[in-house]
C-alpha cells in the first residue's frame, strides 16, 4: 500500500506531531508518527483532524471515506 500524503499534510498544517497529538487528545506523538508511516488514520479521528488541519477526511482515507460518511460523499458529489 502507497502511503498517503495528505496524511502528512494534514499533520504539518496542525503544528507537527506533538501538537496534533494534543489537539486530538492522544497520549503521545507516537501514535501520530504510525500514521504517517502506514499513511492511515484511523476513522474516528478523521473529522477532528479535518476540521484542525484543513484536509478533508476523504482525502485522508480516499478508500474507504464514502462508505464510513455516505452523507457527506452524497453532499461532496453534488458540488
Amino acid at each position: 500500500m502507497d502511503k498517503n500524503p495528505f496524511v502528512s499534510q494534514a499533520v504539518e498544517s496542525v503544528g507537527g506531531l506533538a501538537k496534533t497529538a494534543d489537539v486530538l487528545g492522544l497520549r503521545g506523538y507516537q501514535t501520530v508518527q504510525q500514521w504517517i508511516a502506514t499513511g492511515r488514520v484511523p476513522a474516528k479521528y478523521c473529522a477532528a483532524l479535518e476540521a484542525a488541519s484543513g484536509v478533508s477526511r476523504f482525502k485522508l482515507r480516499p478508500d474507504d471515506a464514502a462508505l464510513i460518511w455516505p452523507e457527506l460523499a452524497k453532499e461532496s458529489a453534488n458540488v
